[in-house]
C-alpha cells in the first residue's frame, strides 16, 4: 500500500498514537484516474481518522458528495448523492496486501498508505442498485420523455407480437396439457 500517486496517501511514519485526521476532495480528476465505466465524474469530500494504537492502526472513512451516474431506464446522466462511512483495519507484516474485506496489510517500511483506490471502491459500494432518476417535486418521472415514449412504444409493439403465437406452440401445448 506504498503511495504511487502520494496524493491520496496517509502519512503515518512519524505519527504517534491516537486520531489523526486527513482529508480529501475527489473530484473529476480523481474518478477520471480509475478508469471505471460506473462512475467517471462527481464532486466529494472524503474525511478520514487514523485511529493509531499499539500493533493496530483503523481508518475510519466518510464520504459525501455526488457522483454521475448514467440512469438504467432512459440512459440520460443524473446527479446521485454520496453519503458513505466505512472502517478498515491496517496490520504491519511482512507481505503488503488485503487479508480480509476489512483488513488491510501492509510493509514493516511503508511510511504512507494509499488510500484513493479505497475511497473508490467505498463510494461504488454505496451506489444504488438500480440507477433511475430521482422523481421531482410533484413526483414525477425526471427520466428523458423522449425515450420513456419510445420504451412505451416497443413494449406495447412486443406485447401484440406475443398475443400472434405461433400455431406449432399450440400443438405443443395440447402436448403438455394431456400429460398433467
Amino acid at each position: 500500500m506504498v503511495s504511487k500517486r502520494g496524493t491520496y496517501a496517509l502519512r503515518i511514519s512519524g505519527l504517534g498514537e491516537g486520531e489523526h485526521h486527513f482529508s480529501f476532495e475527489l473530484d473529476q480528476q480523481f474518478f477520471a484516474s480509475f478508469n471505471h465505466p460506473d462512475v467517471q465524474k462527481g464532486a466529494c469530500r472524503a474525511k478520514a481518522v487514523l485511529e493509531k494504537r499499539p500493533g493496530l492502526m483503523a481508518i475510519h472513512f466518510t464520504l459525501k458528495g455526488e457522483v454521475e451516474l448514467e440512469c438504467d431506464r432512459c440512459l440520460d446522466f443524473f446527479s446521485a448523492g454520496i453519503n458513505a462511512t466505512q472502517t478498515i483495519f491496517v496490520k504491519v507484516g511482512e507481505t503488503p496486501g488485503e487479508l480480509e474485506d476489512d483488513v488491510i496489510m501492509i510493509g514493516k517500511d511503508d511510511h504512507e498508505i494509499e488510500v484513493g483506490q479505497l475511497m473508490y471502491e467505498y463510494i461504488i459500494l454505496s451506489l444504488p442498485v438500480q440507477r433511475v432518476h430521482p422523481s421531482d417535486a410533484s413526483g414525477k418521472s425526471a427520466c428523458n420523455p423522449e425515450m420513456i415514449k419510445r420504451l412505451n412504444d416497443l413494449s406495447s409493439g412486443r406485447t401484440q407480437m406475443n398475443e400472434k403465437a405461433d400455431p406449432r406452440w399450440d400443438a405443443l401445448k395440447n402436448i403438455i396439457e394431456k400429460n398433467e
